[in-house]
Parts: structure tokens; C-alpha cells; sequence
């Protein structure tokens, strides 16, 4: 399948961050400390990876549509490199995370509130996966930093940070099972993302065919 080197790129990937998530909330001195820097870091890991997994998934995918007989003909080819649909997928499914300075700036937990609330309304579901998997496919335009920092500060954090000011063994355990569970829907979010993108592009290439 042409998705499924993403896919288990995409598993690995968060193996890794789990492991690292279990360090952050360990030697974090206190709940807030522990919330910004898991944020930040899934937040560039994840934006960082997303650039790669572009290029991946339509070069599996552009692969496999010019081995078809219809794009062997080099004038339905070049109407498919007229597409420009590296540049679509981008542009449609780019990971942002405007707005990530600004929060280690200073952003405070209103703010952070306020944009999640937000992006819930326009997801039409306060659940973290349905806000992620609109935002990661285009159709909420809210920077990813906000998403996340919402789901840990509105979600797995009763009461948000501002009431947390150490955090105890018994806490941290806590702490450490509401992010996960975060940290699972993120990465099942993220394999429906690498989907969306097929669908995204075949729908393309479906139309294109239609006038060849």
C-alpha cells in the first residue's frame, strides 16, 4: 500500500515521543512546567516530521499514478505534473504552528482557552480527536500549539494549570495517563491525516481523468 511506510514511520515516531514524554512529566518540577514542555515538544517534533511525510505520500502516490496506462501518454502526463498537486496536498494539510514563539513569549492560559473553545465549536465536538483531525486535514485553521495546549490545560488538567503548582508522585501518575491518552488520539488522528491525503489526492486525479 502506498501509505504504509507513513504509517509505521508515524508509529515509530510516536514510540519515541511516549518515551520522551515519560521523561518531560518525570523531572518536571511542577505541572505547568510539565504542560509547556510536552506542548512544545510534540508540537515541533510532530510539525517537523509532517514536511517529510508530505513528500512520502505523494511521491507513493504520484509513483503509482503514472505507472497507469492513461499517464503513460507524455501529454496526460504533463496535465498531471499541471496540478501542481505536491503543492495542493501542502497547502491543504501543512501542519502550523503559528503562534508557538508567542506562547513561549508569554501567551496566557485565557488566550490558550480561548482558541481551543474555538477550534471545539468549529469541530463541532470538544473531543481532542475531532479538533485535531479538521485542524491536521485544513478545515480548522488554528495553529497546532493551541490544540495541544488545550487539550493538556482544558482537558487532562482539571481545573488548568494555574491550581497546580507541584507535582506529586501520585499526581504525575495522574498527569501522565490523561497525556498519553492524548498522546493516542494525536497519533491515531495522524494515521486518519495520512488518509485524508490519499483521498484529498485521488479525488484529484479522478477528476483530471475525467477530461483526458
Amino acid at each position: 500500500m502506498w501509505d504504509d511506510k507513513v504509517k509505521a514511520l508515524i508509529s515509530e515516531l510516536f514510540a519515541e515521543m511516549n518515551e520522551d514524554v515519560d521523561e518531560i512529566i518525570q523531572n518536571a518540577p511542577t505541572t505547568e512546567a510539565a504542560t509547556a514542555e510536552v506542548m512544545h515538544y510534540v508540537s515541533s517534533t510532530l510539525t517537523a516530521a509532517a514536511e517529510s511525510y508530505l513528500v512520502d505520500l505523494y511521491s507513493a502516490l504520484s509513483k503509482q499514478t503514472l505507472k497507469e496506462d492513461l499517464f503513460k501518454d507524455p501529454a496526460n502526463a504533463n496535465r498531471f505534473y499541471e496540478l501542481n498537486l505536491r503543492q495542493q496536498i501542502s497547502e491543504s494539510y501543512q501542519l502550523d504552528i503559528q503562534g508557538l514563539e508567542a506562547y513561549r513569549k508569554g501567551v496566557d492560559f485565557t488566550a490558550i482557552k480561548d482558541g481551543y473553545t474555538t477550534a471545539a465549536a468549529a469541530a463541532g465536538s470538544a473531543a481532542v480527536g475531532g479538533i485535531l483531525l479538521k485542524m491536521l486535514s485544513g478545515i480548522i485553521h488554528v495553529p497546532l500549539v493551541v490544540v495541544i495546549a488545550g487539550a493538556l490545560l482544558c482537558g487532562v488538567v482539571g481545573g488548568g494549570i494555574a491550581h497546580c503548582k507541584v507535582v506529586p508522585e501520585k499526581n504525575k501518575e495522574e498527569f501522565s495517563r490523561a497525556v498519553h491518552a492524548f498522546m493516542r488520539d494525536l497519533e491515531q488522528d495522524m494515521l486518519r491525516w495520512v488518509d485524508a491525503i490519499g483521498t484529498f489526492y485521488n479525488e484529484k486525479v479522478e477528476a483530471l481523468k475525467k477530461t483526458l
